[in-house]
């Protein structure tokens, strides 16, 4: 139960703590007045791992997200995508050709999106399946095709500050 009373979801201690501490990414600022930027956080992702990062978005942003098996050389990749005038994020494939390339109807959730707010985002990875925990909200999505093995974050229209980023490949 939240502060404010109403319920949320959370991984299992014994699920997140089955992973040793892995490795770390530098804090970033990822800064782009009028497109989409994106920083790659990890190239060597494996099927299984965790992740997580805080991120924080300034006023104005239009979107921000998270990449996973990605080609860095198609650019093709699954991703999370945080629509902030929406206050909802998605699953999809991008780029999403030929339209659509996943079926992504239901694969949202909403979510309250705030300028100058951190939010605390996990993700688990298990194969075909990837589940996403963001302040109480999760979405869980399966996938057949990896397209490669980078991760990333990204921003448009914004800036979106990340800290404490970290990767888990491997079970204690």
């Amino acid at each position: 139960q939240r502060g404010n009373g109403t319920l949320g979801v959370r991984i299992p201690d014994t699920v997140w703590n089955a992973f040793d501490e892995g490795e770390k990414a530098e804090d970033m600022v990822i800064d782009t007045p009028y497109a989409r930027q994106e920083q790659i956080l990890f190239n060597d992702t494996t099927d299984l791992f965790r992740f997580e990062a805080d991120v924080e978005f300034s006023e104005g942003t239009r979107s921000f997200g998270l990449r996973f098996y990605e080609n860095e050389e198609t650019g093709q990749s699954y991703q999370y995508l945080f629509n902030i005038k929406e206050n909802r994020y998605r699953f999809e494939t991008s780029p999403n050709m030929p339209w659509p390339a996943n079926q992504n109807i239901g694969l949202e959730r909403p979510i309250r999106l705030e300028a100058g707010k951190k939010y605390h985002i996990q993700m688990i990875l298990d194969d075909t399946i990837a589940t996403i925990y963001v302040d109480g909200v999760a979405l869980n999505t399966r996938f057949y095709q990896k397209f490669g093995q980078s991760l990333s974050l990204f921003v448009t229209d914004g800036t979106l500050t990340v800290t404490n980023a970290g990767l888990s490949k491997t079970i204690k």
